[in-house]
This record gives structure tokens, sequence and C-alpha cells, in this order.
């Protein structure tokens, strides 16, 4: 018999006592223990359960499968348990382009520490993603979504730039600055227009358009101009400071994280969380 379900369906039926009972152990239906029960009888020539109303009684040739096939059995799920603990699982990540990775490292390290921790994976699809790294706005449909921090938007600038000495920016002040331009932002409209203002007296001048907050924040410290970007960007580079944007206060995100419907992914997410609680903006 190559199918070793059978064999499973089998001890189970012989230290329950009946089929039914070994149906809701392997989460089978009945009829399928049944069935699997017949086969095992036609292949081995015999009865291997006497019925009666105590129950399934084990005949002598039950009896002697029983014996061998615990020895089978055992053997395979020793072998399945020691596989199980050298392969790592893979938690495939998503992490949106206006999002950065260092205010979740601690959650990350936290997940991969153990020497059973999981193998991070990105990819380049939210869809396949087992957790995304998001503000709400952005999670995925159908995909739970814990929340972390709130944050605003500000201006992030060079170290050393004439307007880092201010403590709170305006629109105003980044009349003769050049912007680096955050096309793939979701917030990217709600700042007025001011990137594309019609008028060219009133629109800000575009040095550059990044692909990515990360890629964003070197060309800022590069000297290339600045940005507009979420509060907690100013902890991810001692290259740029970010100062609030008065013009912007009612501009804010929810950050957080997203995760699929499986417990592996929720644990994963629990980790995360219990890691970021109390970090952020």
């Amino acid at each position: 018999m190559n199918d070793l379900a059978p064999l499973r369906y089998f001890r189970s039926a012989y230290e329950t006592g009946t089929f039914s009972a070994a149906a809701r152990l392997n989460e089978v239906r009945q009829p399928s223990v049944s069935a699997a029960i017949a086969r095992l009888e036609a292949h081995y020539g015999g009865p291997l359960f006497h019925r009666g109303a105590a129950g399934l009684v084990p005949t002598d040739l039950g009896r002697e499968l029983y014996q061998m096939a615990g020895v089978v059995l055992n053997s395979l799920n020793q072998m399945e348990d020691r596989l199980a603990r050298r392969v790592r699982p893979v938690l495939r990540l998503y992490c949106f382009a206006d999002v950065l990775t260092s205010p979740f490292e601690q959650g990350l390290r936290a997940i991969t520490r153990d020497a059973e921790g999981a193998v991070l994976q990105f990819t380049d699809d939210a869809a396949l993603a087992d957790v995304v790294l998001c503000a709400e706005d952005c999670a995925p449909q159908g995909m739970p979504f814990r929340s972390l921090w709130e944050e605003g938007y500000g201006v992030a600038l060079p170290v050393g730039h004439a307007l880092s000495r201010e403590a709170e920016l305006s629109l105003a002040d980044l009349a003769e600055v050049s912007m680096i331009a955050r096309p793939y932002c979701p917030s990217a409209d709600l700042f007025g227009g001011v990137l594309q203002d019609p008028d060219p007296e009133k629109a800000l001048p575009v040095a550059a358009k990044a692909m990515h907050d990360a890629q964003l924040l070197d060309l800022v410290a590069a000297g290339l101009g600045v940005a507009l970007v979420p509060m907690s960007h100013g902890r991810a580079s001692q290259r740029i400071v970010v100062r609030p944007l008065r013009d912007a206060k009612d501009v804010r995100r929810r950050m957080g994280i997203a995760h699929r419907r499986t417990s592996f992914a929720a644990g994963a997410a629990d980790r995360l969380a219990s890691a970021l609680t109390g970090q952020g903006a």
C-alpha cells in the first residue's frame, strides 16, 4: 500500500474504537474511513475488526497490522518533525513605496531571531504577501489591518540646510527651494497641488522624482532638493532632518500592518505589533 492515509485511519479506528471517532480525529467524513478500512481488508485478505455493540474489536490480523503500522507511521512522523525543524518557514513581506522598513526593524528582528524563526522574503505584489507594511488607506482588500501609530507630514531637509534651523516651516518658506517629488505617495494630491500648480509663478520647482522613499531621502541628503514626507522619516537617516509643515497639519496617515487571514501571518503580525507598540510619530 503506497497510500498511508488508510493506515492512519485504521490506527485511529483501532485506538478510538469507532469509525466516527476516527473520522473526527482525521478531519474527514466517516464514509472515507469505512472505505479506507475496506480497502485494507481487501488488500490483506481478511477482516481487521469485528463490529459489535461495544464498538470495534480487532481481529488477529488487525492486531498484527496495528503493531506493524505503528512502527511505520511513528518513523514517518519522526522524520517529518525532524525535517520541519530544519526548514524555516518563509514570511513574504510587501512594503509600499511611501513606507520605510527602518521603523519596523525591531519587529522584523523579533520574527527572525530564533533558530526556528521565519526567513523574510520581500515580494513585489502585495496580494501575494503574508504581511504588508502600509498606511491604513493602502491596506489590501480583505486583509485585517493593525494600527501602530499616526503621524503628520513635514519637510525633509539635508543636515545644515538654512531652513533646518526653523522649528516649523510653511509652503511660503519653500518658494525658492527645489523639490524632490513623490508621485507614488497616496497623499501627494493633498498638499494643495503645490507641485503641479498651473501658475508657473506659484509652482515649486521639481528637481527630481523618486521611485520610493528610501531613494527620496538619499536625494535629499545629497542636496538635490527637499521633500514633503511623513514625520517618522526623520529618524531614518542622520543626514536629514524633518521639520513640521504648518500648511499640511490636516494631512495625516495611520501606519501599521496588514496581514493574510492565516495563523502563520497573524502570528507574525502579532510579533511585529508587540515589538513596535509605542513607536512612531
